[in-house]
């Protein structure tokens, strides 16, 4: 049974039982892991191992340590227990393997945490205990150090409140898939070549709106932004506000990735990567964050929906005054807020990214006052978070509890964003050996449960993968291997289309793989050859992945994803698309293996009668190879199913 299945089962229960019982019983949904770091289920995997510590002394060996990270910039690591409703808290029993180190417990709410036990950690395969003796609907435990592991807890006392029943899931309109297909560019990559997709995640530095590196530009209070032209004048001016009109024309929905620090900002040895907050500022306040706050202000001031007063605008003397111009439906804030790689300066905690993106979306329920958050500027734009470089549901999980204690409950948010690529390491991992399959690496499955999470406790919000992919150097360590006859721009090709597919049938708003271009595809470091045109200075001539793209989005335009058919074999995947428009259906379908797989004369049981054609991604075109569909005596189609997937496209009057 899946994790998510167990919402369903475990996590709610009668308080009646509980009332009756001395060991409150605790299920994965109810632990939230601050840190996001670790798998904190590890806690309370093994309940029949741990048993009652408490009545019977020495019980089982619990095996499986919670442990977060060695990395001390993580710590401590915090892990809420959410017991969603009021409980009398008597104490608490942990197994300690063999560690050294201190256990602290708090109760209260993140607005107010008390401690009310210590445990110093100092045996060796025993459990420890300490008296809580509080009324309280929250219980953290609080990890100092790499040094304090454990591998079990058993919490002991009642409910004193009935606990809430878990919301139902909400219905998502999927979206279509034209509005689904994205990729990451630049502003000044070719909108002919970008065409390839319906969006566009523009990566976009904060400092070339504001200051860029004049080391005398004054910055906050005194701002003066710049987009027509912009700050960056070195060989001739940017302008943002043709671009965007550029990019309106041509039909690509751009939504700019606000990225980065100003320099203005920063010390003499600061780094743009760094949180966007002066010294000595607390990060897990949103007033930290007034700097980063008034740029989302402007920025969506000039290019949301919205009108904005005159007075409200603060640019350079050579910017028109200009708001409102309807250029961009989005906007995201940052870009991977939970890296590691740059040090504590530049990791957000969830609350710390929580407490940025409140700030940033509407000024922090307005605290802030005038002229803070983009969502003040124009209500109708729709705030992207900074998409996580990790794919972690926790992290989500942390800033929902911010969000309930900080925001009444309002998530600040319109898009929750995750950034995943498919290898061995399970991520984007330091450590990156191989790539793999999206169907090798489960992707359909690991955004369900995100998916899931969305429909219960965040209904509405929409959810993007902003980054995936997939390098052609064999040698990169996100790089595709060839595989029979097909060579690596075969096989990148094929996995992002498939990669498309799965994550839509995942459920997932909105798709962009990274790159567009390749950075120099000869270096073998990962992400330098992952573009599906090549560089720059061959004139971004495109890749195989290029025209497969173009032909799904253009075969595909106008559909919504529908259901996954059941295949009835093993390695074939079929995915039904439906039209808004003209009742006809279109199905993908491909072996969904890495062995350069074939099945002849696959049977798809849809029944039409109606002259179905079969849709071939081609190599050199922009639009798939179409032919008429071949029956066998019983009006099945018959197709040839290869690792490249293929389109169908029929009636659906008579369509299963």
């Amino acid at each position: 049974m899946k994790k998510s299945t167990l919402i369903l089962f475990a996590f709610f229960f009668s308080p009646f039982v509980l009332l009756s019982q001395n060991i409150i019983p605790l299920m994965p949904e109810m632990l939230i892991n601050l840190s996001a770091q670790g798998d904190a289920t590890l806690l309370i995997n093994e309940p029949n191992t741990a048993g009652d510590p408490k009545k019977n002394g020495k019980t089982g060996t619990p095996e499986g340590n919670f442990f977060a990270s060695y990395n001390k910039m993580y710590y401590p690591i915090q892990v809420v227990i959410d017991l969603g409703a009021l409980h009398s808290i008597s104490e608490i029993f942990v197994f300690n393997t063999h560690d050294i180190d201190s256990l602290f417990f708090f109760t209260g709410s993140p607005k107010n945490w008390t401690k009310n036990g210590t445990i110093y950690l100092d045996g060796y395969n025993i459990w420890e205990s300490t008296s809580i003796g509080k009324n309280s609907r929250y219980l953290m435990i609080e990890f100092p150090s790499s040094k304090a592991n454990i591998s079990e807890i058993v919490l002991y006392g009642k409910a004193l409140e009935a606990t809430p029943i878990i919301p139902k899931r909400t219905y998502h309109k999927p979206p279509l898939f034209e509005s689904f297909l994205g990729i990451n560019a630049n502003h000044n990559h070719p909108l002919a070549k970008l065409s390839c997709v319906g969006t566009v995640r523009e990566y976009h530095n904060w400092q070339w709106d504001e200051g860029n590196d004049d080391p005398s530009y004054e910055g906050y209070t005194n701002n003066q932004f710049g987009w027509n032209p912009s700050w960056v004048k070195e060989v001739s001016p940017w302008n943002f506000d043709q671009t965007y009109s550029q990019f309106q024309l041509v039909k690509l929905d751009v939504s700019p990735c606000l990225q980065q620090s100003a320099p203005y900002m920063l010390e003499n040895d600061g780094n743009t990567a760094w949180k966007p907050i002066s010294k000595g500022d607390d990060p897990e306040i949103p007033s930290s964050y007034k700097e980063h706050a008034r740029y989302m202000f402007q920025f969506s001031a000039r290019y949301g929906s919205t009108r904005v007063p005159h007075q409200q605008l603060m640019l350079q003397s050579e910017n028109p005054k200009i708001s409102g111009m309807n250029l961009i439906n989005y906007v995201e804030n940052w870009n991977e807020p939970d890296n590691w790689w740059s040090g504590r300066e530049a990791y957000f905690t969830p609350f710390e990214l929580a407490a940025m993106c409140s700030a940033d979306y509407d000024g922090h329920l307005g605290s802030l006052g005038l002229g803070y958050g983009a969502k003040t500027a124009d209500p109708n734009i729709k705030f992207v978070m900074g998409g996580l470089a990790n794919m972690s549901l926790e992290y989500i999980k942390a800033m929902k509890l911010w969000s309930d204690h900080f925001r009444n409950g309002s998530f600040p948010a319109d898009v929750l964003n995750f950034h995943h690529y498919s290898n061995t390491s399970g991520g984007q991992d330091t450590n990156l050996k191989q790539a793999i399959s999206p169907e090798d690496d489960s992707l359909k499955y690991k955004l369900a449960e995100i998916i899931e999470y969305r429909d219960r406790y965040l209904p509405g919000k929409e959810i993007w993968l902003s980054e995936f992919g997939y390098d052609t150097n064999p040698n990169s360590p996100q790089g595709v291997k060839a595989i029979g006859k097909n060579d690596v721009f075969e096989v990148q090709a094929q996995w992002l289309v498939r990669s498309y597919l799965e994550i839509a049938a995942a459920g997932v708003d909105r798709a962009h793989l990274f790159f567009f271009a390749d950075l120099n595809s000869k270096n073998p470091n990962k992400f330098n050859s992952s573009g599906i045109v090549n560089e720059k200075w061959f004139k971004f001539q495109p890749k195989i992945s290029w025209y497969y793209i173009y032909c799904i989005k253009n075969a595909l335009t106008g559909y919504r994803f529908a259901s996954e058919i059941t295949s009835n074999h093993p390695d074939v995947n079929i995915y039904k698309f439906e039209s808004d428009y003209d009742g006809t259906c279109l199905y993908a379908a491909w072996c969904k293996t890495s062995t350069d797989k074939k099945v002849s004369n696959y049977i798809l049981d849809i029944q039409d009668k109606q002259g179905a054609k079969v849709l071939e991604l081609s190599a050199t075109e922009r639009k798939a190879t179409e032919t008429d569909a071949k029956y066998d005596t019983k009006g099945n189609i018959l197709l040839n199913l290869s690792e490249r997937p293929i389109l169908i496209r029929t009636s659906c009057r008579n369509s299963k």
